[in-house]
């Protein structure tokens, strides 16, 4: 998303060894090793975030164990793109869970959103009473630590078992307080996130079978039709956990970490823990969980990916997803502006704290907002998505860039009368084959016939070229606009480029 200037402050940026003017009072700067003053703190955003959190937090449900913040603060560190977020420990809840994932999972999207009209935001972090989370709950960090080892001793062991795990978020759990099989997430806008995501990762697996050439797991069941007996829905609609259960009954260590708990959402926490532990159990080369996402008040919108903090890996994974994503979506008519973020958001989560391998989510839009629920009912928006989820993860595997789809210059050409060649159209990026060279006039003189013409172009191997040719009697300069478009719809700027004949 593109930044605008904040209103609150004044600052000139001038090149090294010159004076600087003076801030806002109170906002400081500083020296970046290759390059001017950055700036840190801007009471005005501050402000609104701290705006922000409260609104979230006065509105959301408790969890066993919490009670309302007294003292609600929060401030980012534009240079470093952190919002830090503090609150009394009173919000703490009895016990570490997913529900508490999804309050700060809530709030963070707001402050996102609010803090991403002026600078890009890398993480929201938390501090209750002055200390993180991992104070109250080292377990949770104990878990992190553990899994990130795990990765690291695999990666030197030769990596994994050469296939990929594409996880459809939440369905159909049994709540132990109601005693009744719910979802996670409420409808908005005729999005059900439980339900649509299964038709998202069907998607993303015949993409990655077809183009990556790995063969996909995914954990809750595929086929629609047979009942799941306990619920009366259809298994299809079934969280993960059931599934899998059913498929592994004597791996208890993967679907059954709650064994003998009394918590009322039990099934739950074993459904996010269930993903992550088969995909370890597998020895995926990747785990790509696909959901939907939702704020408090309806504003937020795009496609955005969270990966664990401190992850390097995963975040170049998810780099490369994001921007792939982009693409494929922009392409496509009526979705040139859909909003796509720029680089992932850290955030602790069950999902990828407990993988082994690099992991991501992938939250393709926000359910809460009209326009994005359109976009994740319309079939043609969920193929773009999830072509571009394929693609940043095979160019991400291969140790390719993400780069635009780009025609280089070509150069002048000049022909005699009735003569023809073949002429290199060369290009930057990573097209999907088969190509189309589509060349458009943009001159012809007058009384000339000018015929546009488009070539296929099958695959890397194939010549990438266009023929020109002239006229038996044409004496004349012709301008031609020439680009690319490749098999996704991805094309590229016209390149303007001239013809001399006689």
């Amino acid at each position: 998303m593109s930044s605008r200037p904040l209103s609150s402050l004044m600052l000139m940026v001038v090149s090294a060894g010159m004076a600087v003017a003076a801030l806002v009072a109170g906002t400081p700067a500083r020296a970046t090793p290759d390059g001017p003053l950055r700036l840190e703190r801007d009471v005005e955003l501050d402000t609104r975030l701290t705006q922000r959190a409260r609104y979230s937090l006065e509105r959301m449900p408790l969890v066993d164990g919490q009670s309302r913040p007294r003292h609600v603060s929060a401030s980012m560190d534009i240079a470093k793109g952190v919002i830090t977020v503090r609150l009394d420990r009173s919000f703490l809840p009895a016990d570490y869970g997913p529900a508490f994932e999804d309050q700060r999972s809530i709030i963070n999207n707001g402050l996102i959103h609010e803090a991403e009209q002026f600078a890009p935001v890398n993480a929201v972090k938390y501090l209750y009473d002055g200390k993180d989370v991992d104070h109250y709950f080292p377990e949770i960090k104990a878990a992190d630590d553990a899994a990130r080892e795990a990765g690291e001793r695999r990666r030197q062991g030769g990596g994994g078992a050469g296939m990929a795990f594409v996880a459809a978020g939440h369905g159909y759990f049994l709540s132990h307080r109601t005693n009744a099989w719910v979802t996670t997430r409420d409808e908005h806008h005729g999005v059900n996130e439980g339900l649509l995501t299964p038709l998202y990762a069907a998607e993303l697996k015949g993409l990655v079978e077809a183009r990556s050439h790995m063969p996909v797991v995914r954990p809750r069941v595929q086929d629609a039709g047979p009942i799941h007996e306990d619920s009366g829905f259809e298994w299809w609609t079934m969280a993960a956990r059931y599934a899998i259960a059913r498929q592994y009954p004597g791996e208890t260590s993967i679907w059954n970490t709650y064994a003998g708990s009394t918590l009322w959402d039990r099934e739950e926490r074993e459904d996010i823990n269930s993903r992550p532990m088969l995909a370890n159990h597998l020895n995926a080369d990747v785990a790509i969980h696909l959901h939907s996402n939702a704020d408090d008040n309806g504003t937020a919108r795009g496609a955005r990916v969270i990966t664990q903090p401190g992850r390097a890996v995963d975040h170049a994974l998810g780099r490369s997803v994001l921007c792939s994503m982009k693409e494929a979506i922009q392409s496509q008519p009526g979705y040139e502006s859909f909003v796509v973020a720029p680089a992932p958001h850290e955030e602790n989560k069950g999902e990828n704290r407990e993988a082994k391998m690099p992991s991501i989510i992938v939250e393709t839009a926000f359910h809460t907002h009209p326009d994005d629920a359109r976009a994740l009912l319309d079939p043609v928006f969920r193929t773009a998505a999830m072509k571009g989820v394929e693609k940043g993860y095979r160019l991400w595997a291969a140790g390719k860039a993400c780069e635009p789809l780009v025609g280089e210059r070509i150069a002048r050409v000049s022909l005699p009368s009735g003569g023809a060649e073949d002429v290199e159209v060369a290009f930057k990026g990573n097209p999907e084959y088969p190509l189309r060279l589509v060349t458009v006039s943009a001159h012809c003189p007058p009384g000339w016939t000018c015929t546009e013409g488009t070539r296929t172009i099958a695959s890397p191997d194939q010549p990438h070229a266009i023929r020109l040719s002239c006229g038996a009697e044409a004496v004349g300069t012709l301008t031609w606009n020439t680009h690319i478009v490749d098999a996704d719809g991805v094309a590229s700027a016209p390149v303007l480029h001239l013809v001399n004949c006689g």
